[in-house]
């Protein structure tokens, strides 16, 4: 297939994943929950900054406040990232199996067209917005954060208490992003395939999540053999963002990241590829 009927076939994808309603809910719901927890954040200052302190304000005297936007921004991506999942299915749900369903496959691959163009059109726009998503969400908190709280230094916890300065926090921000979203990219991978296997989209996304929460299960569970299994996993890097905030950065670690994700994201496309070129679309 020439460059230009695959360029076609994507900015047709394209089209209709702009024009799918369920595209924009992830957005919108991002956009709507991030300024209410950073108002809320901005609300509890005192408490917050309490129960951060902890013991120490007994034997420390500390000046200024450590509440800012870098903090908040980091707050609400280290607890919202357990709930990307979710919103990373709502388009690779559909995507295939919204096709099966309404019948558009009988005509839309009866055309001069091949399949293999059709379904990577569709894994490229399915990993397209999944990014798009990811990035919103992680800059879109340090937007809000910034306008309502401002930016300063960042308390995190590791090996006790690490502050960073203004100048060493941005880019770990983006490194938290790079490696959150190539986890989120093979759940999204995930999702295509069970969309591939189903006739509705609603069974990917219940399929989907089970995986994800048994993973991540498994990953908490302090068993030896779940503690063996957890690092080939790619459930287990859910939370891999936190680890940006460390010094050193682990590189370790999210080089095993991208490995087990790059793994299992080829597993999940070529079974999915596979099966969606052998499916007999008049069914």
């Amino acid at each position: 297939m020439n460059t230009l009927k695959m360029i076609n076939l994507f900015y047709n994808e394209l089209i209709k994943a702009c024009f799918k309603r369920r595209t924009y809910i992830s957005f919108i719901l991002i956009t709507l929950l991030i300024p209410v927890v950073v108002y809320a954040i901005n609300y509890g200052a005192a408490s917050l900054q309490t129960k951060i302190y902890g013991q120490m304000e007994d034997s420390f005297i500390f000046i200024g406040t450590i509440i800012n936007g870098f903090l908040s921004s980091y707050l609400i991506v280290a607890i919202l990232i357990t709930h990307m999942p979710f919103l990373s299915t709502i388009i690779p749900s559909e995507i295939i199996s919204g096709e099966y369903s309404k019948g558009t496959f009988r005509i839309y691959l009866t055309r001069a067209i091949s399949r293999t163009g059709v379904f990577f059109a569709k894994v490229v726009v399915v990993y397209l917005f999944t990014t798009l998503m990811m990035f919103y969400f992680f800059f879109y908190s340090l937007l809000v954060s910034y306008l309502i709280l401002g930016f300063g230094e960042l308390i995190v916890f590791h090996k006790g208490i690490l502050l960073l300065s203004e100048d060493d926090i941005i880019w770990r921000f983006f490194l938290g992003f790079i490696f959150s979203n190539a986890v989120m990219l093979t759940i999204s991978s995930l999702c295509l395939f069970f969309s591939s296997f189903s006739k509705n989209s609603v069974t990917p996304i219940i399929s989907t999540i089970s995986i994800v929460f048994i993973g991540t299960a498994i990953s908490f569970i302090p068993i030896d053999i779940f503690e063996i299994v957890d690092p080939f996993l790619f459930t287990g890097y859910i939370d891999v963002f936190l680890l940006a905030f460390y010094d050193p950065v682990p590189i370790e670690v999210f080089f095993n990241c991208l490995t087990v994700c790059f793994v299992w994201s080829f597993l999940f496309i070529s079974v999915a590829y596979y099966n969606f070129k052998q499916r007999d679309i008049l069914e």
